[in-house]
Parts: C-alpha cells; structure tokens; sequence
C-alpha cells in the first residue's frame, strides 16, 4: 500500500481532505460529501472491440436475469430517464460487464444534479466489471462499445463525473485523452442538498427538487494528451 506521504503527492491536499471527508461521512450517515470533476473522453480516442467479445444493449427483462453490482430499483431508476444499458460478453456468453450511456440530461444516484451535456457529447456512467474479467478485456470492449454506440448518434464525446480521489479512473480517462469539463462539489445534511457545480455558487436543493447544470463543451485547451487506447486492452 502507498505510504502517506505517496498518497498526499498523488491526490493533493485538497484530494486527500476531500476523501476524509467523504469518509467520514459515510459513517455518519446524515451527511454526505462529494467532490468530482466531470471530464469527456473523444470518441475517435476509444479502442476497437477486442477479439472474442460482443456487446450489446440490455433492456430491463434482459439484464434482471444477469446480476450486476445494482439493484432492480437503481436500474430501473436509470432506464426511467432513458439510461441504456451495454453489456460486453466473451465469445461464451459470459457477461463481462456493463456501462450506461445517455444521449440527454441525465441524475446520478441520488445526487439532485441533472447533467445536461452539450451538443455532440453523450454521457456514461456506471461502468462495472465482473471480478473474474477485470484483468482481461472487458474495459476495452466496454469502451468499444460506447464508441460504436456514439457512432449511431453522431456524438463526438462522451462524458462522466469522477470523483475527485479515484485516482485509477482519471488515470484510464487521461489515456483516453480526456478533456476536462468542470467540478462539483455537493454537501448533504439530512435531506437537504449544498451543490456548487462549476464556476457557480452554492445553491440550495430541497427535498424533491433538482439543480440543472449545463456542462461546459469540451475544447482544444481542455484536452490532455493521452497514450494510445489499445493499452486499455492488455
């Protein structure tokens, strides 16, 4: 395991006190922490679907009978406001895994914070990995299939919100070239949410209702340079 020391250094101070907090948190129960920033990955940027899988779009019938890392109800939540779900299999029907697209406005959880991406930028999220294929290619497959599946809708970009202290994640995503959007940071007391999302001040969100933020198109100055996708694949 890294040492402190290591951990400050790649996180920050400010990554590391948002973690802490985070956790804290969690333990806490009635309050809740989140800080992320919400990037885009270029369609261009994303592998070819490896050999040996598929993927494919689940509907609600399909994938109740494959377990994932959610529940029916959290599915259901995302299929509601028009979440399509892609599945990855290997040549033997196995499902790899799973990521969740959206070509419109879309929540996550229980954050009341409506993403709207801006014109030819889709959004992902949810991206889950069966153990038993998280050393092989199912990441880039999954990939693969977001490519294919921005294709057909003509979206250069798709983007997410990462938290803050993943740094595994934002690390795939600079491979990928990705382009930095904004931040968000969201603190919830009870029921009653704090959400500051981009250059925007704090606003207030009370129960049942919901903040909508335009996200930011990405540009050139936004972009990092990123290795080749096919590492995803090894």
């Amino acid at each position: 395991m890294p040492s402190a020391l290591t951990t400050i250094k790649l996180l920050g101070l400010v990554g590391v006190a948002s973690y802490a907090v985070a956790r804290l948190a969690v333990r806490l129960r009635l309050v809740a922490w989140q800080r992320a920033h919400v990037v885009a990955v270029p369609r261009h940027a994303l592998p070819a679907m490896p050999r040996g899988f598929s993927v494919i779009e689940l509907d609600a019938k399909a994938l109740a009978q494959r377990p994932i890392d959610i529940g029916v109800a959290q599915q259901a939540a995302r299929f509601a406001q028009g979440m399509r779900c892609l599945g990855a299999f290997t040549a033997t029907d196995q499902l790899a895994g799973v990521i969740w697209v959206s070509a419109g406005p879309c929540t996550e959880g229980e954050l009341p914070l409506r993403f709207q991406p801006p014109a030819g930028c889709g959004w992902d999220t949810g991206m889950w990995v069966h153990p038993d294929h998280r050393r092989g290619r199912a990441f880039a497959a999954l990939w693969a299939g977001v490519g294919a599946w921005m294709n057909t809708r003509g979206l250069e970009w798709s983007a997410s919100s990462i938290a803050d202290y993943n740094l595994t994640s934002l690390a795939a995503h600079r491979r990928l070239g990705m382009a930095e959007l904004g931040r968000f940071v969201a603190l919830r007391v009870g029921r009653w949410y704090w959400i500051a999302a981009g250059p925007a001040p704090w606003r207030l969100a009370l129960p049942g209702q919901i903040i909508d933020w335009p996200v930011p198109a990405p540009t050139a100055a936004t972009a990092s340079i990123g290795q080749a996708a096919p590492s995803l694949a090894a």
